[in-house]
């Protein structure tokens, strides 16, 4: 299963002025989602790899320091994950690789040999969806005020209530 970070990993952060919340920009304001790690753990004991994709412009766009993203991205890594692909291209570069396109999650096929239509992107955004839906997979949105008027396959509260819809239809 693919996994988006921010917002699902990660606790995205309301900022004025943002129409949904934002990365972290700052060490003190990076915190891990409630549940991450239990979620995780659980979701490594289902029959799917767990594979991060994330676009991370914000050091391109000088909202966080290259330094402190770096701080944030190796707590990320230490979580259990098979696999992490990080797009840091903004909207305007116009790469394959940034969400809503699906190049990170098909990178990820070419490497691991995933079968894409037994797969589940996990997001908290319509680019996660888009994303999904495009390299041919079903999807799960976690809920949240900024994506009411996303539609996806499935829609759960958190990334824990995500872990066990996946444990349920696995076992189908």
């Amino acid at each position: 299963m693919f996994l988006d970070r921010d917002g699902v990993i990660v606790e995205a952060v309301p900022r004025p002025g943002y129409h949904i919340p934002t990365p972290p920009f700052t060490l003190s304001e990076f915190k891990l989602v409630r549940d991450a790690r239990e979620a995780l753990a659980f979701l490594r004991k289902l029959p799917f790899l767990t594979i991060l994709v994330t676009n991370q412009p914000d050091v391109a766009k000088g909202k966080v320091t290259y330094n402190d993203w770096e701080v944030m991205q190796s707590r990320v890594k230490e979580l259990p994950f098979d696999d992490v692909f990080i797009c840091l291209h903004t909207r305007f570069d116009k790469c394959l690789c940034r969400k809503p396109q699906p190049g990170l999650l098909l990178e990820a096929v070419k490497k691991w040999s995933i079968n894409l239509p037994t797969s589940y992107m996990i997001g908290d955004t319509e680019n996660d969806v888009l994303a999904g839906r495009a390299a041919g997979c079903r999807t799960i949105l976690i809920d949240a005020a900024y994506n009411q008027s996303t539609s996806s396959d499935y829609r759960v509260k958190s990334l824990l209530e995500a872990a066990e819809l996946l444990k349920s239809l696995s076992r189908k």
